[in-house]
Parts: C-alpha cells; sequence; structure tokens
C-alpha cells in the first residue's frame, strides 16, 4: 500500500504551498547503491523527526565528528570510542552500512598531538598506533575509511601539517597502517574542491599511480562534492571522470548544494534559486549512477537537515539550504524531484 506524504513544496510558486505525492519506498530502496548521511549521535537520542530520516532513509552512516582524531584520541594513553560505538550500534540495529571518518587529518587534531616532541620514529609510532588501535576496534563493524583527509592544497603541492612535517612519505605509511589493522575493510582517500582546481586533482591521481605502482593498498577516492549551485558541471563531471579513470571505487562523501555561498545577510530563497538547487541534486545522482556499478561506492550527504548542516554551524551562515530536508526534517521540493526523477520508468 502506498504511503502519502505530505510535503512544504517550495519550489513551486506560489512558494509556499503543500503538495502531496505517492512514495511507496524510501530514497534509500530505491537506489542500487548506498545512500548515507554524516549523523551525530546526541542529535539521534534525542531528537525523534532527525532519528526518523535516518533511519528510513539512509542505509549508510558516518560520524560527522566523533571520529576524529580529537574526539576519539583526546588523550596519548586514552581513546574514547564511546560515541563512536553508539553510532555503530545504531546503524547495526538499522542494517545500515558504516563508513568510518576519519583517521589521520590535519585539522581536529588533539592537543597532546600538537604539543608532542620527538625524532622521526617517535611520530610514527604515534600515528600508526592512532590508526591501529581505532581500525582493529572497529575490525569487522565498518566498511570502508577515509584514511588521510585533505592533504593536498589547490595548487597540489603537500598541505603542510604535523603529519607531512614530522613523517616523511606519511600518505603511504597511512595507508600501509591501516591495511595492516584489516585487511578487509576499504581504504579511501578523500578530498575537497577538486572541480576548478586542476593542480589538485593532477596530485591526487599522481599519488594513486605511485601508490599502484609500490603496491600501497588503496581501494577508493572520495569526492566530498560541497558544492553550490554556482559549481560548473563540466568541471566536476571532469574530476568525476578522472576519479573513475583509476578503476577505484568512487564515493560521493560529503554532499551538499549551497543556495548562498557567499553568505549574503539579504539573501532571499526564491523558486528559481531551488529549481536551480534541485537540478543540480538530480544531476549529481544521474552522474554518479553513470560510474561502473563496481566503482560505485555510494552518495553520503553530509549532515541531515538544514538545520544541522555544517554551513550553518561551522561556518554561521543561517541563511543556507543545501539538503534535501528542511528545518523540521521534512522532505523537500528537491526531494520530491529527485524522488520522482528516479523512480521514472
Amino acid at each position: 500500500m502506498k504511503r502519502i506524504f505530505t510535503l512544504l513544496i517550495l519550489g513551486f510558486s506560489p512558494l509556499l504551498q503543500a503538495q502531496t505525492f505517492d512514495s511507496s519506498k524510501y530514497l534509500k530502496q530505491i537506489l542500487p547503491f548506498p545512500v548515507g548521511a554524516s549523523v551525530n549521535p546526541r542529535l539521534l537520542g534525542e531528537n525523534t523527526s532527525y532519528r526518523g530520516v535516518v533511519e528510513s532513509e539512509f542505509s549508510s552512516l558516518t560520524a560527522e565528528n566523533h571520529m576524529k582524531m580529537a574526539l576519539i584520541h583526546p588523550e596519548s594513553d586514552r581513546f574514547d570510542f564511546t560515541k563512536g560505538d553508539e553510532i555503530v550500534a545504531f546503524a547495526k540495529k538499522n542494517k545500515s552500512r558504516v563508513h568510518g571518518h576519519t583517521l589521520v587529518w590535519h585539522n581536529q587534531t588533539a592537543q597532546w598531538m600538537k604539543d608532542f616532541q620527538g625524532d622521526q620514529q617517535a611520530w610514527e609510532n604515534l600515528l600508526k598506533n592512532h590508526i591501529q588501535t581505532i581500525v582493529k576496534h572497529y575490525q569487522g563493524q565498518i566498511a570502508g575509511w577515509d584514511v588521510v583527509n585533505e592533504a593536498f592544497l589547490d595548487d597540489g603541492s603537500l598541505r603542510p601539517s604535523i603529519w607531512a612535517d614530522h613523517i616523511p612519505d606519511y600518505l603511504a605509511k597511512c595507508f600501509v597502517w591501516a591495511h595492516e589493522a584489516d585487511p578487509q575493510v576499504l581504504l579511501f582517500y578523500n578530498d575537497y574542491g577538486q572541480d576548478g582546481k586542476p593542480k589538485k586533482m593532477e596530485a591526487i591521481l599522481n599519488m594513486v599511480q605511485d601508490f599502484k605502482k609500490r603496491q600501497i593498498p588503496i581501494d577508493g577516492l572520495g569526492l566530498q562534492m560541497h558544492i553550490s549551485i554556482q559549481s560548473k558541471k563540466e568541471e566536476i563531471k571532469q574530476i568525476i571522470e578522472q576519479s573513475t579513470a583509476t578503476g577505484l571505487r568512487i564515493h560521493f562523501s560529503e554532499v551538499d548544494i549551497a543556495v548562498n555561498p557567499k553568505n549574503n545577510p539579504d539573501f532571499v530563497l526564491d523558486d528559481t534559486i531551488l529549481q536551480t538547487q534541485s537540478d543540480k541534486f538530480q544531476w549529481l545522482f544521474s552522474s554518479f549512477g553513470a560510474i561502473p556499478r563496481k566503482q560505485q561506492y555510494g552518495i553520503t550527504f553530509w549532515n541531515v537537515g538544514d538545520k544541522d548542516s555544517w554551513l550553518r554551524g561551522y561556518f554561521k551562515r543561517p541563511k543556507e539550504y543545501p539538503l534535501l530536508f528542511d528545518e523540521n526534517y521534512q522532505r523537500k521540493s528537491a526531494y520530491q524531484e529527485l524522488y520522482q526523477r528516479l523512480t521514472k520508468k
């Protein structure tokens, strides 16, 4: 029996208009690949609307923050798996996949890591222990890991960080250490903003080629897809094609489509903007669907609804509406149009 969902549609005139559409299945049930979101364990526990969307719509979950270095390894001799374990337990109960994010990053490092003193071997021991303790803890429970996150600058150079400064060839070593800890888990390199940044994309492709030459284990590329309605499709298409040509699994790993990228305080959301965003969501899913099936790891939205978007929180952009669900975690017009496109015979 089909359920009738009433939506608050923002994409048609008048701007706010209640409409209905027939939907017998949720997003995760109409896609041939996993679709997920980054989640906050506090909201999973406290907000029933948030939790309901996560349970019904998504088949893959990623910890937005609670598996990053500062939270999961707050002291040199102490790991805190509490919140990460909550997400994994929730996913298991909901029969969802978990994608791990992230083992190594230049940002959100623990203070003790920043203060650490030692020679190259001491730094390697620190990072190896960090990676392997976490990967072993979640062995068999996590499908893939973002091993290293955002290691390159726009000009293609290696981003300065405590890891690059103290550990030569740290990228390759991180992947080797992760593989040693769990030979079955899929290992990803994850980055953003390659579209329109050919030097950055070239550096990532060169890294992949080098890893393959040296038999360094790597299974996939995460293309974050923090894009906007102004992002150029041809530039995005190019990085998708270049990444797919590596033969690795492809993950659209942190998807949102900003409508107010310049954070204009006088911004007004209108039908034209919403339709442009909706069209780009459809195009993004269509582009992912064109990737060979064996390379389709999945699409992950960064956050669940507009209210909990990192663009509103981290970047303090209150007039931003980058996702498929609104402030009340109700489906938006972009969801309806995407659903209809995906189910069109």
